[in-house]
């Protein structure tokens, strides 16, 4: 921490833990300045990270020390005797940990508790709390809100196949089919498909591709449950797939080029992307339900 004769300020290093991939292309490193006698909560609160998105949680390390938690719901919660910085103390530097989608009072109660600021401990003690709640959210959204993810066309088309809901509201299906687990939801502007495991099976934009991929996906596992073979259709005109890097335990992966964003997980996802590209619900349901 320097001081500038010219205003009297204080000037601070300041830095922050990258949230995802291509977050940490460029450095996060910057200073900024404070006037002696400012409180360190409106310290930290100016060093906060750019990056606002609700539900984050990080904790403030000022000059080593486990200083507060910061979340824009909640601002500054200071775990320290709030009080002025001055050019003979601290801080130093300010270095924000990103704590993912811990809830931040949780976290701040916890680490005012005495917890060691371990992320991945916490984590693990936080996801039942954080499980739950979302389930609740999940069920609150589907009974106060007649709207659904999934057309009805494609409902009805995983109803046929033997499909059993469990969850379906604004923003999320999952359901049982053949003794598989599937879950469908908005991530952004995609639209993202799970296994039982959490596996993902496809993201795909826009909605509508990613509909009749799911509806081939869901027969082709009607079949194969019954013990049919997936019917051998001809292709029709479609992106092609470029191999992208491979997935969980080395699966392979593929991706198209431009619009439509079609990504996929393994074997069984690009055979449903090459039945369903080009055709409507209806001519994939026929195509599935056909004999033999």
């Amino acid at each position: 921490m320097t001081s500038s004769p010219e205003s009297d300020s204080l000037e601070i290093e300041v830095d922050r833990d990258s949230v995802a991939m291509g977050d940490d292309v460029s450095s996060h490193a910057r200073r900024i300045s404070v006037r002696p006698g400012t409180e360190l909560s409106a310290v930290l609160a100016v060093a906060a990270p750019e990056i606002r998105s609700r539900g984050w949680s990080w904790v403030a390390d000022v000059d080593g020390r486990v200083t507060a938690v910061w979340s824009v719901a909640h601002g500054v919660q200071m775990l320290i005797e709030d009080a002025p910085v001055t050019a003979d103390g601290v801080p130093r530097r300010i270095h924000y940990r990103y704590f993912v989608q811990i809830d931040p009072t949780w976290l701040h109660r916890r680490l005012a508790e005495g917890a060691a600021a371990n992320r991945l401990a916490l984590e693990r003690d936080y996801r039942p709390i954080g499980e739950r709640r979302r389930e609740e959210e999940e069920r609150r959204r589907e009974r106060e809100s007649a709207a659904r993810y999934l057309t009805v066309d494609c409902t009805e088309a995983l109803l046929g196949f033997g499909a059993e809901f469990d969850l379906h509201n604004d923003r999320m299906a999952r359901f049982d089919l053949c003794g598989s687990s599937w879950r469908v939801q908005r991530a952004d502007t995609m639209t993202m498909t799970f296994d039982g495991s959490g596996r993902v099976m496809s993201s795909i934009r826009p909605a509508a591709v990613a509909e009749r991929w799911l509806i081939a996906a869901a027969g082709q596992r009607m079949r194969q449950a019954r013990g049919l073979s997936v019917p051998d259709e001809p292709r029709l005109p479609a992106p092609d797939l470029r191999p992208m890097g491979a997935g969980v335990a080395g699966t392979a992966r593929w991706t198209t080029r431009g619009e439509p964003v079609v990504q996929l997980t393994g074997d069984d996802a690009v055979r449903a992307y090459r039945l369903s590209a080009g055709r409507s619900i209806s001519e994939i349901v026929t195509i599935l339900t056909g004999s033999g």
